[in-house]
């Protein structure tokens, strides 16, 4: 499909149009200048077609620090690939030096570059600034406000149009299935980028030593060895009590929270200069809670000190503190050497494997045919409890329902008993979590 770029300086409106075009909050929104880092896509779908739409971080003519100078160039190297841009500047002030520096960097797309002017509410102050705005040239800008849906369907016929003169695709590209989809999760700081990047073999996500780089979720869909992975990096997590309310940060976290509930499988990103921290082990809960596949990444392995003497140690770690997600495959990472990716997407299709896999009725019944003659459900008040049979009803995770003639007194301790009967008769689950519900019967 066309891909269609939206590109200004910081805080002109481009995510809030990019919003309202994809008809959904998906890029961050706020009033601080150069909130949009990272390269976020979505579809926009009319009649008429559809596009890749991409919003980009704001672009400063002279950026303060290594982040801005990174999102800068990330932004220009997407340019050359774009089938249109939209170039976006405030259509309530006069053009600044950072419009015109942009002016400038596009003029060799000029063919393939509109001019939109955002934030168009008051049409008397639009009219003062107007003919400085024609000052950047590139004729008649087009006025919109994505708040107020000003000229919204208007743009999207424009873009249409100019896709079709340039001879981009608009043909609607089939939703994509059978791939899995996975979340990298973690604290702010623990290489979840660095292991995106290098699985996805491109630098969408910006890599750099300050915590909390990424903000919004990033997504990349790649073939490796003819299978198709979404990889969802996301914003670091830290705890409630260090991220301010309606905060940025606090908006990046409810996007790891989003991620890890797309996710089929997530990856919780350790720092092993750290451990195991009270916020991985929160991640690690809601993963299990949604019943999503986990995998545990002890990433940052470069820098431990006696490393391979100290591996059990970290395992042991894993067991006492991730204990409720102790079926997942524990794993060794450094991003920046390379150290153990391979072996990180082979985790990654076994518990995708486990995820999905649905066994048969008849194996379900013949290993709790077994199991209930060694350890048979407790009594309760005098009343003896029965498990008649069970069966797996579903996957994604995986979910069995059982049948009892009192199945609100089974207690927890039986169904964990259950659980583990499913794992070592039944089929492992590795990185799975396994859901159990009863149902009454009269048999």
């Amino acid at each position: 499909m066309a891909e269609v770029v939206i590109i200004g300086k910081p805080n002109v409106g481009k995510s809030t149009l990019f919003n309202r075009l994809i008809k959904k909050r998906k890029s961050i929104v706020d009033d601080i200048p150069g909130v949009t880092r990272d390269i976020v896509r979505d579809t926009v779908k009319t009649e008429n077609g559809s596009f890749y739409l991409v919003d980009t971080g704001g672009i400063f003519e002279r950026p303060e620090d290594h982040i801005g100078a990174v999102v800068k160039e990330r932004v220009l190297s997407i340019l050359e690939k774009a089938d249109l841009i939209l170039f976006v500047v405030d259509g309530r002030k006069e053009p600044t030096s950072e419009d015109f520096h942009i002016a400038e960097i596009l003029r060799k797309f000029k063919n393939k570059v509109l001019l939109v002017a955002a934030k168009v509410e008051n049409d008397e102050i639009y009219q003062q600034v107007l003919p400085d705005i024609y000052a950047l040239g590139f004729g008649e800008p087009l006025p919109v406000s994505a708040e107020g849906k000003r000229n919204i369907d208007i743009l999207l016929d424009v873009t249409f149009e100019k896709l079709a003169q340039l001879g981009a695709n608009l043909e609607t590209q089939q939703e994509e299935e059978g791939f899995m989809k996975i979340a990298l999760v973690g604290k702010p700081n623990a290489g979840k980028s660095s292991i995106f990047n290098a699985l996805v073999g491109e630098e969408r996500a910006i890599v750099t030593p300050v915590p909390g780089t990424t903000r919004d979720s990033v997504d990349e869909l790649v073939e490796i060895d003819g299978k198709k992975y979404l990889f969802i990096d996301t914003a670091g997590l830290r705890r409630k009590s260090k991220i301010k309310e309606k905060s940025i940060e606090k908006i990046g976290s409810y996007r790891s929270v989003d991620a890890i509930e797309r996710a089929d499988v997530v990856v919780i990103v350790i720092d092993a200069t750290e451990g195991i921290t009270r916020q991985d082990q929160r991640l690690a809960g809601l993963a299990e809670r949604k019943g999503k596949a986990t995998i545990v990444v002890y990433n940052k392995w470069d820098l431990v000190e006696s490393r391979k003497e100290r591996q059990q140690e970290f395992v042991n770690q894993f067991y006492e503190k991730l204990y409720f997600i102790d079926y997942s495959p524990v794993l060794f990472t450094s991003a920046v050497k390379g150290w153990g990716l391979e072996e990180l997407l082979s985790a990654i299709d076994e518990v995708y494997k486990s995820y999905t896999t649905k066994v048969s009725t008849s194996r379900i019944n013949r290993a709790l045919e077994k199991y209930l003659l060694v350890t048979p459900p407790p009594s309760k008040k005098g009343k003896k409890l029965r498990i008649y049979f069970g069966m797996q009803v579903d996957i994604k995770p995986p979910t069995f329902l059982f049948f009892s003639n009192r199945p609100a007194d089974i207690p927890e301790s039986y169904t964990k008993s259950l659980r583990r009967m499913i794992r070592e008769e039944v089929y492992p689950f590795v990185g799975s979590p396994v859901f159990i519900k009863y149902k009454r019967s009269r048999k």
